[in-house]
């Protein structure tokens, strides 16, 4: 069963989507309503609950962050219902190669479904969508300049955060949030964890904290320490959600990309 939970932030209207696979594996996501557009769209299990609420609210559009299922799972039920879609090209890109998705994130979110044909609109008045990458190469935050409101997606998630996706991009992150920290945001709004007190702080301290990390890993790999060994000795015991995911989510992940990632790289 779908859980939906509206909350209020003044302009911006927050709705927490769960059901109860994700509730056992301790997730859940949220879309935001704002200035009439939808930011992100859910997760599969989520889809006709989220393009029904889009037609009740008159949303005039829909706005997809990053092709994660739990961000882009209802776009392809909102195009069906006639809601446009504000998508990246490198969004739409990576939604419809159908790249593969773990057995444990279909589990927790539901099976993606394809894209298919939508109506494609630019960001309404008053909010830019802008790259945001690190988290994943095709992601993005939607920026209301007017109201210094920054609807991150997956760009913060929390300080210390000590998991990743094989994916991600640590070195590049922290230029990413560095920059969205310069913004000097008012608000700030995560997709997991909702309103995020003193954003600008909040984005400068997880910046903070990776190149720390970065240069603790850097050092360690000079002196030709194994991943593993740096992940025990920097980061802890391997995470519950790497057992769970097999690997593809966990703190090794972490070690693995700023290895692989290097300083040259970037």
């Amino acid at each position: 069963m779908i859980r939906v939970t509206l909350e209020r932030h003044d302009d911006v209207a927050r709705v927490r989507l769960s059901h109860w696979r994700s509730r056992l594996a301790g997730y859940e996501v949220s879309v935001y309503l704002h200035r009439g557009a939808m930011i992100d769209s859910g997760f599969p299990a989520a889809a006709a609950d989220v393009a029904r609420m889009a037609r009740e609210r008159a949303i005039t559009a829909a706005i997809i962050t990053h092709h994660h299922e739990d961000h882009s799972g209802g776009a392809r039920a909102l195009a069906a219902a006639g809601i446009p879609l504000v998508i990246p090209a490198e969004v739409e890109r990576r939604i419809r190669a159908g790249e593969p998705v773990p057995l444990y994130r279909r589990i927790v979110w539901g099976e993606p479904s394809p894209l298919g044909s939508f109506t494609a609109a630019p960001a309404p008045p008053g909010l830019e969508l802008l790259p945001a990458p690190g988290h994943a190469s095709d992601h993005h935050v939607v920026w209301d300049a007017e109201r210094r409101t920054l609807f991150g997606g997956d760009l913060f998630l929390g300080v210390k955060v000590r998991v990743a996706h094989p994916e991600e991009d640590p070195r590049l992150l922290v230029q990413t949030l560095r920059r969205f920290a310069a913004l000097e945001p008012l608000r700030l709004f995560d997709a997991h964890r909702g309103a995020i007190a003193n954003p600008a702080a909040a984005l400068r301290l997880k910046a903070d904290w990776i190149e720390a990390l970065i240069a603790a890993v850097d050092d360690r790999i000079a002196r030709g320490w194994s991943d593993r060994d740096i992940r025990r000795e920097l980061l802890g015991r391997e995470s519950f959600s790497s057992f769970v995911s097999r690997g593809e989510y966990g703190k090794k992940n972490f070690i693995a990309a700023i290895r692989g990632h290097g300083a040259a790289h970037h």
